[in-house]
């Protein structure tokens, strides 16, 4: 008989639910659950990374809402928001567990602002025009009782592959496994470096491709907020060469996964995306999950490579793609970036 467990990601504020939270990571390990969650947020973009890597390893998704609306990413909408928009559009299964009476919490629970009132406001609503099933809880015991009732049948309703302990058959299998996917690896390697030599040896001069202060418009996808509402839309930026090779550059004078880059891509369309955005659709607030559409990123890599200024690199037992910047990408990074010094003229 197997030993199922299933990872579950847990979505709340934090200072202000302290002791409910406590409840669910105490509660959930006997119903064969394993919580995980991002504790602190630093404040920063990339802090998404590690929240949608933790939703996609986790099974299943529980949003505890109490009376905040939480602490805010750059684009204006909350870390906790952003993580139920995030599992939303991945479809993980998912309970949301709603304070009954938000107004009846204490004043040091409550939002502090007037706009972080309004926030969390079009938020409940967001979520009770969204979701057909919300549980709502007035203490720490509603808590428990609730995730003794509806975690069983979440997993019943929405069953997933879960986490297994396998014995010694298993892990035999597993080994054979791992043993042909690495012949297999080797064998795309080979086929990879076969391709780079072709394309090398093929490559049209670099005098006929756009580069450095040459524009380049970037499509992207992203989710506006206006009020309470929310919708899916495309936009563009129009952004140089260098600006896109200084959004990532720095962090691939070593290798990197492919991530990174679309990571720092996307970072740098955020911080003009709210006012892009708000050209066509003026009443926008908050613009979140903005992703380079997969077009525009293969552009971005096959023209710095044909650049000769990004190359891919293999990482042995790593299937992921890697990149770095080659020498004279590394040259011409800093050449971009070199800070030239100003010299003052004497005073006639």
């Amino acid at each position: 008989m197997t030993d199922k467990r299933y990872q579950v990601f847990i979505s709340a504020t934090f200072s202000d639910l302290r002791e409910e939270r406590a409840v669910i990571t105490q509660t959930l390990p006997a119903l064969h659950c394993l919580p995980t969650a991002l504790e602190q947020h630093n404040q920063s973009l990339g802090t998404m990374v590690a929240i949608r890597r933790q939703i996609d390893e986790s099974d299943y998704y529980l949003l505890l809402l109490g009376s905040r609306y939480g602490s805010l990413m750059p684009s204006g909408v909350s870390y906790t928001h952003m993580e139920y928009v995030y599992a939303a559009t991945k479809q993980k299964p998912m309970l949301i567990l709603m304070h009954e009476n938000p107004d009846s919490r204490p004043a040091e629970f409550q939002e502090k602002t007037p706009e972080g009132r309004l926030k969390f406001g079009d938020f409940r609503k967001l979520l009770q025009r969204e979701r057909e099933s919300i549980l709502y809880w007035r203490d720490a015991r509603d808590l428990e009782m609730l995730l003794q009732q509806f975690t069983p049948e979440l997993i019943r309703k929405h069953p997933t592959s879960g986490w297994v302990r396998v014995g010694k058959q298993g892990a035999d299998k597993t080994l054979d496994l791992q043993k042909e996917n690495e012949s297999l690896r080797k064998r795309v390697l080979e086929l990879e470096q076969e391709r780079e030599k072709w394309l090398k040896g093929n490559a049209l001069s670099s005098e006929n491709l756009a580069k450095g202060e040459d524009p380049f418009e970037v499509q992207y996808k992203c989710r506006a907020y206006a009020g309470g509402n929310c919708q899916d839309i495309y936009a563009k930026s129009r952004l140089s060469w260098n600006e896109l090779l200084v959004s990532f550059g720095p962090h691939l004078l070593q290798p990197q996964p492919e991530d990174i880059i679309l990571s720092k891509i996307n970072e740098r369309l955020q911080s003009g995306a709210l006012q892009e955005v708000q050209r066509e659709y003026p009443k926008t607030h908050a613009v979140v999950d903005i992703q380079v559409t997969a077009l525009c990123f293969n552009t971005i890599k096959m023209q710095f490579l044909s650049l000769g200024l990004l190359q891919k690199v293999s990482k042995p037992g790593d299937q992921r793609i890697w990149w770095q910047l080659t020498a004279p990408g590394e040259r011409y990074l800093a050449n971009v970036l070199n800070v030239r010094r100003i010299t003052s003229r004497p005073a006639s």
